[in-house]
Order: structure tokens, then C-alpha cells, then sequence
């Protein structure tokens, strides 16, 4: 009898430990205005036991219909962490597209694809990944191996140099596994004048690429400068100005590009704070081999809310790539300043970065601005783009007012896409608190303002606002006069 109790509790509990619960959750976003859309929608579900949970995600996207499916896998074997996932396209995937047609004319674009456009064809699986990590001895370990099909690699300039030429004997091995390359600038920021001899600046605006640059480097290609010569004639007109500035290529800003059919990336990090170290190794199809190492000191704070920072890196192609030294919040100690300082040590040259970014004088008021050099050493002034003034209303609510002397560049420090048109100015104002099961709501309304041309300058009024309804399942909107209004909402089990 005893053994029959004993059978019975060991089975039991050998089931318990396998026993499977359901998970999911279902995201959407329904687009009223300026069109009634299903913009997005995805659906993940899920098993998961006491180790491993295994799951799958349906990613549907407006128009474009169903684009995703994910199956991803994380948990505990044992002594190590496990992750992974798997993302198959089920239709026409675009590797790269430019928003001008093979002619460069914005107005009229072919009916059949533009010649600078690379795509497949789906359903076809797209990439994977799986991660292994463990702890031992107070430090941290994993290794994570990508694979990629119909991949985009791209590089700067400095890989690559003048036209695809290359003293690295080991990127030479990219160049012969690719199917296409390309070079080109993802963006270009274009000039307009108040006067023809361009003297008087009106504003500067980006327009989003990617624009394709000839193989010597001295121009864009004939479609791609067509397109913005047409784009720039067109805004001058909106804007008044009496000239516009296209500007050429430089190095700095190329993008390499190269389309290869097959890559894989293996990836060794060690974490022991303040250190870590990693190691890549990537594969093209001719053999794994060596890309980086880099080293890295972090969090370390002597005093004063000083941070210090420290990263060496290590290339297959030039050995010693750089040493980089971070001081955050450089001048808090002594004049409240909020900035940072970094040094940077090349094989060539070093440099000084000043990120005046976050320059702060009081809690509230912050400058976004950067230093203008005479030379590599010298400051000859400092740019100033705009700033900020936000204010707490209590201990749940803030109102801030943000203005821009020069969008395109505030737009730039922030790496947002913030204001349309003429817009300059916004004032925001937010608030969030207790909803229902313990969860919260959150809200924000803002105003958007013009120089001139509509009442009060106002361009855009609109609010966000989400909040729980019921354990798992979240309700929001979006609404602005652009006019666009939307709602979203996430159920979770």
C-alpha cells in the first residue's frame, strides 16, 4: 500500500511540474480618422510551465495586411536562461526602398517598381535567434547566435572607403557573398534663403531617404537628385524663399550597403559590474570569423552624482579601434551643469565631445544646444536650438512647453519627428492616477503652435489617454484636429 501511495504522489507530482497554463494577449489599434483602418492588430498565445514558455505572435499592419509571424521560446534549463525566436514573412518583404521612382519625379512614379528597390518574395522565413546565459561566480554569461536570410548589411564609410575599395582583406569576403550594393545617405537636409546670394537662412528641413549616391562619391545619382531638386523647388515656393541649398554627399554621412543572402552573428558577453566584455564573430557563408571585441567600464560614480565610463574596442580589420572616456553630469559639482564630456582616442586623431544636450541651470529649465568649433580644439560659440520648461502639478501632473529656434536640429538632439510644417512650439500637459484593479490611467493633452497663419498660431490641439477597464485588459485613444483619431486596446490572459 505504501508503495501505491508513493507511485501515486511521484506521479502526481512529475505531472504538476509539466502541467501547461495558457497565455496570450491581443493588441489592436483602429484608425477613425482621417480613415476608419485597422492599423494594427496582433495576436499572441501562448503555454508556458513552471521553465519554458513557448508562444506565437500574428502581426497584422493596415494595408499591408499580415506581415509577421513570430514563434519565440524562453525560460530555465537548468543552470541557464534560454531564449529564442523565430520571425517568418508571409508576404512581399521590401529590403530597401527609396521614396523617389527610377526618374527621380515625385509626381508621376511609374507603374511598375522603381529600379532602386530590393525585395522577395514571401512567405519566407526572415531570421532567428536563440540566446543561452548563466551565472557563475558573481558573474554574468551568454551567448547568443542570429541567423539571417536576405539580409541588409551596411557599414560606414570608413569600412569601405572609395568605391567599395578596402585594405581589409577580411571584408572583402562580404563584397563577394552579396546579390546588390548600394551607397547612399539616409537623409538629406536641405537649406532654404531669404535672398539669392543665400545669405539670409529661413529654415532648414530634413527630407527621409534613402538617397542614393554615385560610386565616386560626388553626387547623388540622377534619379535621387532630381527628386530633391523637385521636393526643394516645391517647398521654397510654400515657404517664400528666394533660394534653396541641396547639399552633396559627404563621407560622414554614406551608408555601404551590401545584400547578402545568408549571415550569421555569434555573440559572447561576460558581465562582472562595472565591467563587461563582448565578442562578435559573423559568418557570410565563407567561414566564421572574427568582427569585434570591446571592452566596457560602467556605472561608476567617485562623487557628487559624477558618473565615469570607459570603453576599448578591438576590429579584425584595424586592431586597435578606439578608446572612449565618459564623464557624465562633467561640471555638476561646480556650476549645477548637466552635460557630458567624452574623450575619444583613434589610432589618428582624438576628439572631444562636448553633449550639451541636457544642459540644465534649474530642475525645470532645460537648453538644448551644442558648441560651435573654430577648429578641433577651439570653441568659437555655443549654438543654442531651443528649450524646454516643464513644472510637477503635485505628484501626478506636469505641464511643459517646448520651443524650437531650429527644428530640424532640436528634432536631431531628440531623435523624435516631433513638429509638422511650420510648427516650432508645443505645450503639453499630462496627468496619471489610480483606475480600476490597481492598475493606472494615464493622460495627455497638448497644442501645437505656428508663427503665424491660423488663430493664435495654433496648428494641432489633441489628447492621449489610456486606462484599465478590468485585470488584463487596456482601453486608449489617440485624437488630434490634424485630423486623426484612433483607439487601441490590449487584452492580456
Amino acid at each position: 500500500m505504501k508503495r501505491i501511495f508513493a507511485g501515486a504522489f511521484t506521479f502526481l507530482f512529475g505531472v504538476s511540474a509539466f502541467a501547461l497554463s495558457l497565455t496570450g494577449s491581443w493588441e489592436a489599434r483602429v484608425d477613425v480618422l482621417p480613415a476608419l483602418e485597422l492599423g494594427h492588430i496582433s495576436f499572441t498565445i501562448g503555454v508556458t510551465n513552471r521553465e519554458l514558455t513557448i508562444c506565437t505572435t500574428s502581426v497584422f499592419e493596415g494595408d499591408e495586411g499580415f506581415t509577421e509571424e513570430r514563434f519565440g521560446i524562453t525560460g530555465q534549463l537548468g543552470l541557464f536562461s534560454l531564449a529564442g525566436e523565430a520571425l517568418i514573412a508571409p508576404g512581399v518583404v521590401v529590403l530597401k526602398s527609396t521614396p523617389y521612382t527610377a526618374t527621380g519625379d515625385p509626381v508621376a512614379p511609374p507603374l511598375s517598381p522603381p529600379e532602386v528597390e530590393w525585395k522577395i518574395l514571401g512567405p519566407i522565413y526572415r531570421s532567428s535567434y536563440l540566446r543561452l546565459g548563466a551565472a557563475f561566480l558573481g558573474a554574468d554569461f551568454s551567448l547568443k547566435i542570429e541567423h539571417f536570410l536576405e539580409h541588409v548589411l551596411e557599414f560606414s564609410f570608413g569600412d569601405f572607403g572609395q568605391s567599395w575599395s578596402t585594405d581589409c582583406p577580411s571584408n572583402s569576403r562580404y563584397l563577394i557573398a552579396s546579390r546588390d550594393r548600394e551607397i547612399d545617405v539616409p537623409r538629406v537636409v536641405i537649406s532654404y534663403y531669404a535672398d539669392a546670394a543665400k545669405t539670409a537662412l529661413i529654415r532648414r528641413e530634413a527630407v527621409e531617404g534613402p538617397f542614393e549616391v554615385l560610386p565616386d562619391l560626388s553626387d547623388y545619382t540622377p534619379a535621387a537628385r532630381t527628386y530633391l531638386q523637385n521636393i526643394a523647388a516645391a517647398r521654397a515656393t510654400e515657404l517664400g524663399a528666394a533660394a534653396f541649398e541641396v547639399p552633396p554627399p559627404t563621407t560622414s554621412e554614406l551608408v555601404f550597403k551590401l545584400w547578402v543572402p545568408y549571415y550569421m552573428r555569434y555573440t559572447f558577453t561576460t558581465c562582472a559590474p562595472p565591467f563587461r566584455a563582448e565578442a562578435v564573430f559573423d559568418d557570410v557563408g565563407t567561414g566564421i570569423q572574427f568582427v569585434e571585441a570591446t571592452l566596457s567600464l560602467e556605472g561608476i560614480s567617485p562623487c557628487c552624482g559624477i558618473g565615469i565610463g570607459a570603453e576599448l574596442s578591438f576590429t579584425k580589420c584595424r586592431g586597435f579601434e578606439y578608446l572612449e572616456i565618459r564623464l557624465q553630469d562633467a561640471l555638476r559639482v561646480c556650476c549645477g551643469l548637466d552635460f557630458d564630456v567624452t574623450l575619444r582616442f583613434t589610432t589618428t586623431h582624438n576628439t572631444i565631445s562636448l553633449e550639451f544636450e541636457g544642459l540644465t541651470w534649474k530642475p525645470c529649465v532645460k537648453i538644448y544646444a551644442e558648441p560651435e568649433f573654430i577648429d578641433e580644439y577651439t570653441i568659437g560659440g555655443l549654438n543654442i536650438y531651443g528649450f524646454e520648461i516643464c513644472c510637477d502639478l503635485g505628484d501626478r501632473g506636469y505641464a511643459k512647453i517646448v520651443t524650437a529656434f531650429d527644428v530640424f536640429a532640436l528634432e536631431d538632439i531628440l531623435e523624435e519627428d516631433i513638429f509638422r510644417g511650420d510648427e516650432f512650439q508645443y505645450l503639453e500637459v499630462g496627468v496619471c492616477g489610480e483606475a480600476c484593479c490597481g492598475q493606472v490611467y494615464q493622460f495627455k493633452g497638448f497644442i501645437f503652435f505656428q508663427e503665424s497663419g491660423s488663430f493664435m498660431g495654433i496648428t494641432r490641439v489633441g489628447a492621449e489617454l489610456t486606462f484599465s477597464l478590468f485585470r488584463g485588459f487596456t482601453f486608449g485613444f489617440s485624437w488630434d484636429t490634424s485630423p486623426l483619431f484612433s483607439f487601441t486596446w490590449t487584452l492580456s490572459f
